[in-house]
């Protein structure tokens, strides 16, 4: 919803005759990294690698105590 609210201070203009749209930087800056997040999550998900390391995860049998995943983690 905020979104919505920030999008409302858009203005359309035209520059030679063609749309021209401005709007404040936060708002770009924050479209901006909102989109870079997609398109890495998109590239993930599209990875063969990454969705053969999730079906052998999801069908491998081991378990970690939490204490073991700390270890590992190094917390």
């Amino acid at each position: 919803m905020d979104t919505l609210l920030k999008l409302k201070k858009i203005n359309i203009g035209t520059l030679n005759q063609k749309p021209v749209v401005v709007l404040p930087t936060s708002v770009w800056e924050a479209m901006r990294a909102r989109f870079e997040e997609m398109q890495e999550d998109l590239e993930m998900y599209a990875s063969l690698a990454y969705r053969k390391s999730i079906a052998r995860a999801r069908n491998s049998k081991k378990f970690y105590t939490s204490l073991e995943a700390r270890k590992k983690l190094g917390l």
